[in-house]
């Protein structure tokens, strides 16, 4: 019941357009287990490589390089794909959002700005023939989408460049919430 009662808000959120500075939430703790780059087209990029690491007992942090060969500019698109581990497999999930990666900047969706922190990562603009680098990359969970009930989750990151898939991240994390006493 609560899944369906959580699609329909979705759905109605979706419809209306979302309002990514609304994304804020103090309920569930988001605790990313893994990630990696599922493909890339070597078509449109020269690389991509992303490195997981354990940064302390909780948190796994992720280092990433990537390198484009067409010129992107602010024209990137992210699609945001959630999967819920149920059934001993991961299925789809209704929350799914994309807008252009230079947005999800501004209103610091996820936490993003915080590549700022480290690398050479400086703003939205990706230009052609350039390493981008990440590093220390710890994703903010107070600014996930609110009402996203706990489990393990797989979260797919499509970035598309007119109609193009350039690549794909896939971060597996669970949600849990604190314990009441």
């Amino acid at each position: 019941m609560n899944v369906f009662l959580l699609s329909i808000f979705i759905v109605t959120v979706l419809s209306q357009g979302l309002d990514f500075s609304k994304f804020r939430q103090h309920d569930y703790r988001l605790t990313v287990e893994r990630a990696d780059i599922l493909s890339y087209d070597k078509k449109y990029m020269n690389y991509a490589k992303v490195i997981p690491f354990k940064c302390n007992r909780t948190n796994v942090a992720v280092n990433g390089t990537f390198n484009f060969k067409i010129n992107v500019g602010s024209e990137l698109v992210v699609m945001v794909q959630f999967y819920k581990f149920a059934s001993n497999e991961y299925r789809l999930f209704p929350v799914r959002f994309q807008d252009k990666f230079c947005k999800f900047f501004k209103e610091n969706v996820a936490g993003v700005q915080r590549l700022l922190n480290c690398g050479n990562f400086v703003e939205c603009l990706l230009v052609v023939n350039t390493n981008i680098t990440l590093c220390n990359f710890i994703p903010d969970d107070s600014k996930f989408p609110p009402l996203i009930p706990s489990g393990s989750f797989r979260i797919n990151l499509h970035a598309l460049y007119s109609n193009n898939e350039l690549f794909v991240l896939e971060v597996y994390a669970k949600i849990t919430r604190p314990e009441v006493k």
